[in-house]
């Protein structure tokens, strides 16, 4: 299963952050990226810094013709055309699209990393492919979504929230 994930936690245009990522999903296939099934839209803090404004997220299946690093540079410009501006690691964005999955590739370039590296640590992220499928499996660590989402703190989990 390819997958890809989004992110929000700045307005553009006057658009909310949760609509930077509906309008988002609305461009897809001019990227030549066909959305297989969504996820739920989830809110969440901002990681890792707690102050910045609340997170929103959602996962998407996926089906392309791109290569990899194509779809990387697709999603480089969707960014773009939704104000994304990278400045700091981590900092607030009006649209973040990782490639979190693709099929059952393995991929270390200094670009680009599949699976995205950091999935099975961040519940705004498992939540959302649990939506997709809960069987899904890592392909490096060979455990479903499931149990990478039973190993966090019910704190963790609770922090969130499902919106839609």
């Amino acid at each position: 299963m390819k997958i890809i994930s989004f992110g929000s936690n700045l307005s553009f245009k006057n658009s909310l952050p949760i609509e930077n990522i509906k309008a988002a999903y609305d461009i897809l296939s001019d990227y030549n990226i066909k959305i297989l099934n969504k996820s739920h839209i989830y809110q969440s803090e901002a990681y890792p810094n707690k102050s910045d404004p609340l997170f929103y997220n959602s996962a998407l299946s996926i089906d392309t013709k791109l290569q990899p690093n194509e779809l990387l540079k697709n999603i480089l410009k969707i960014e773009k055309n939704f104000g994304r501006v990278r400045t700091k690691k981590n900092s607030p964005r009006t649209l973040d699209i990782d490639i979190i999955s693709f099929d059952d590739l393995i991929l270390n370039q200094s670009n680009l990393k599949i699976p995205h590296p950091s999935l099975h640590l961040r519940p705004f992220v498992t939540l959302p492919i649990r939506d997709l499928d809960k069987n899904w499996k890592h392909p490096v660590f060979f455990k479903t979504i499931t149990q990478f989402i039973d190993k966090f703190e019910p704190d963790e989990l609770n922090k969130v929230k499902k919106i839609l």
